[in-house]
C-alpha cells in the first residue's frame, strides 16, 4: 500500500506524516528528498546551468531560487521538470511496504499513479494563513506560495480520501491515525 499526502501549504501534511512515523510506518517526505537534491554536486550543476543567478561557488541560494520560482510561473515549471522525476525516482526505489509519501505537487509531478490512496488533508485559508504566520512566514509569502499551487477543487478530485483540518492538533493526529491505521494495518 502506497499512499501520498497531498495538499497546499499550512494544511498539515507534515503532521500526518509524523503520525505515520510515529506508528512505525514507512514514509518519505518529497520536502526532505529535495533538501537531499539540493546537497548534491550534480543536481546543483543542473541547477545553476538553469538558474545561475541561485547558485553562488556551487551553493544553491535557495530563499533567491524560491523567491523566483514563487513569483515566476516559468521557473518554477523549469525547475519541477528538474526535480520531480529525481523525486520519482526515490520513490519508486523505496521498497517499503506500506509506504507513506507527503508529496504536495502529486498532481503537477504527474505522480498519482505510482500510488494506491492520495489523502488530501485540507483547511480554511485563513486557518492556513494564520498558522504560516506562526512558523513566521508572512503574510505576502504565505500568498504567494498559496497562489502557486493548485486549487483545492483540483486536488479534490485526485484524493481517494480527505482530513479536514480546521481544528485542534489533537483532532488532525487523531483523524491522521485512524485513516493510517485504516488504509496501512
Amino acid at each position: 500500500m502506497k499512499v501520498a499526502v497531498i495538499g497546499g501549504i499550512g494544511t498539515g501534511k507534515s503532521e500526518v506524516l509524523k503520525v505515520a512515523r510515529e506508528m512505525g510506518i514507512a514514509c518519505l517526505s518529497a520536502d526532505e528528498i529535495n533538501a537531499e537534491l539540493l546537497a548534491s554536486p550534480d543536481y546543483i550543476g543542473k541547477l545553476a546551468e538553469l538558474f545561475p543567478d541561485c547558485v553562488v561557488c556551487g551553493v544553491v541560494d535557495k530563499p533567491r531560487l524560491s523567491a523566483l520560482v514563487f513569483s515566476d510561473k516559468k521557473s518554477r515549471l523549469a525547475l519541477n521538470s528538474l526535480a520531480h522525476p529525481e523525486i520519482a525516482k526515490r520513490i519508486a526505489a523505496c521498497g517499503a511496504d506500506p509506504l507513506v509519501v507527503e508529496l504536495p505537487l502529486a498532481l503537477e509531478s504527474g505522480m498519482t499513479d505510482m500510488f494506491d490512496e492520495i489523502v488530501l488533508v485540507t483547511a480554511p485559508r485563513r486557518v492556513r494563513l494564520q498558522r504560516l504566520e506562526k512558523r513566521g512566514v508572512s503574510r505576502p509569502r504565505a500568498k504567494a506560495v498559496m497562489r502557486a499551487q493548485l486549487p483545492v477543487f483540483m486536488l479534490k478530485r485526485a484524493a481517494t480520501r480527505t482530513v479536514y483540518n480546521s481544528g485542534s492538533l489533537e483532532e488532525l493526529r487523531a483523524a491522521a491515525h485512524d485513516l493510517l491505521r485504516l488504509l496501512c494495518e
